[in-house]
């Protein structure tokens, strides 16, 4: 069921919409995990200093087949001037977001659906095209470009999209040809431009508390998107792919191949899975806002990072069970605590007598196993972002951890075909990843040409 609240200035909820004046925003969410609802959307939007309507559709028990037909039944109860439908893991970053963005869509006379993050037909790489300012899956999007107006796109990303009332009336999203998750935003901006309308990005900033894992069926419906808008566009540009006929032509070769390339160059998640049984209890040194543990099934975790920001970033995604806000070189846990313990992509930002020490108290903590990942080698990196401890400041090798019992094993290719921060260094990327890949096999047996090491002891 639906439940509908409106909130005043003062964030005190109203049951009656009789004698209000007309509510800027109804703010329409579908929704299948509360926690995520609780801790992330609704904490941004109670802080708002407009007044605005939540509907909250409950979707825990699968009531809604796709996004579309969801948001278009939300629709049909709202009373706003503009109806914004946002993800449950969308987190607003000012409580003068919807004032603000209220003035930005007041300016755009041809407006017909609005959001925070899209792709214009502008550019040849999708660097170029990449339009808005989001913190995405706990990355700030850094490959697109910040916009500081609203600009106009050929389509947006669905985690938050705003249109305006009277355009809704007119126009719902396609649950027919969209009966699932995906694309039925794209779909809506430009089937908004066939009546003269368009779609913009507003300088207004989110983040994106999202895990990332929802490509089942993708391109099914990248299929049916340019199917239905293909007659007027060579290319059509999403946030998650750019679709023309030879490239669904090739992408519809390689989902068909994709198992057996799976299987034969696995992605090194895949290993991490191998190594861990669905009842292990495991501790995460280092887990930063992202950890490969979020692909694992297990029976629990425990998370620790000193850096305040990412531990907040995974606490919100609920990654882990627990956190532990501490530096990984003085935290302490009783011997055999945890079956498994691992540090990804940790050692290399210690000292070497540092790592050595860690590594040391990790066996003892771990009752079955103990996981490393590290670069092969020094890789130099300095600082970025806001957190001052990213600076590599030791390097590895497969013989170093062999001598202290390791199996040792080659991750992410040929290391020759990787630079700074792992990225491929030669064009057309693309194809050089294809390549990296192939060598994976190749580098899995011979870590020492490898360009990550991924390195287990059983104790």
């Amino acid at each position: 069921m639906e439940e509908i609240m409106r909130f005043s200035e003062d964030k005190n909820s109203l049951s009656s919409r009789s004698g209000e004046k007309e509510t800027s925003f109804s703010v329409i969410v579908c929704c299948n995990n509360e926690r995520l609802l609780n801790d992330i959307l609704l904490p941004s939007l109670k802080r708002q200093t407009a007044s605005f309507e939540l509907i909250k559709l409950d979707n825990t028990a699968g009531r809604f087949k796709s996004a579309a037909e969801a948001l278009n039944h939300g629709a049909s109860q709202a009373s706003g001037k503009y109806l914004m439908f946002v993800h449950q893991d969308v987190e607003l970053d000012s409580d003068l977001w919807l004032q603000k963005a209220e003035k930005l869509l007041e300016a755009i006379p041809d407006l017909g659906i609005a959001g925070v993050a899209g792709m214009s037909e502008n550019g040849s790489t999708d660097k170029e095209r990449g339009r808005g300012y989001i913190s995405n899956c706990g990355l700030i999007w850094e490959w697109a470009n910040q916009v500081d107006k609203p600009e106009r796109v050929q389509t947006l990303d669905e985690c938050l999209l705003i249109v305006p009332r009277t355009v809704f009336n007119k126009l719902q999203f396609d649950a027919k040809t969209f009966d699932n998750w995906h694309l039925y935003g794209a779909d809506y901006c430009l089937s908004a431009r066939e009546m003269g309308l368009n779609a913009y990005v507003i300088p207004a900033f989110i983040y994106h508390r999202s895990l990332g894992l929802n490509w089942k069926n993708l391109l099914r419906y990248q299929k049916r998107l340019f199917n239905k808008h293909g007659r007027y566009y060579k290319h059509i540009y999403t946030t998650c792919g750019d679709l023309s006929r030879f490239r669904l032509a090739r992408m519809s070769l390689y989902s068909v191949l994709e198992p057996l390339y799976v299987r034969l160059f696995p992605d090194w998640t895949e290993y991490l899975k191998r190594e861990l049984d669905a009842n292990a209890t495991v501790l995460d040194l280092g887990c930063a806002y992202n950890s490969p543990l979020q692909h694992c099934d297990i029976a629990f975790s425990v998370g620790v990072e000193m850096f305040a920001p990412y531990l907040e970033e995974s606490r919100k995604k609920a990654i882990h069970d627990q956190y532990i806000r501490a530096d990984i070189r003085q935290v302490e846990f009783k011997p055999d605590s945890f079956d498994v313990v691992m540090a990804s992509e940790v050692l290399e930002h210690l000292a070497k007598d540092e790592g050595y020490e860690l590594i040391q108290k990790m066996e003892l903590w771990a009752r079955k196993k103990i996981i490393l990942t590290t670069p092969n080698g020094y890789l130099w990196q300095d600082g970025y972002g806001d957190n001052p401890h990213q600076r590599h400041l030791s390097g590895w090798s497969a013989d170093e951890l062999r001598k202290m019992g390791y199996k040792v094993y080659g991750m992410n290719g040929w290391k020759k075909l990787r630079g700074y921060q792992g990225n491929i260094k030669y064009r057309p990327q693309s194809i050089w990843l294809r390549i990296s890949n192939v060598s994976q096999w190749l580098a899995y047996y011979y870590p020492k040409m490898a360009f990550q090491l991924f390195a287990v002891k059983k104790n």
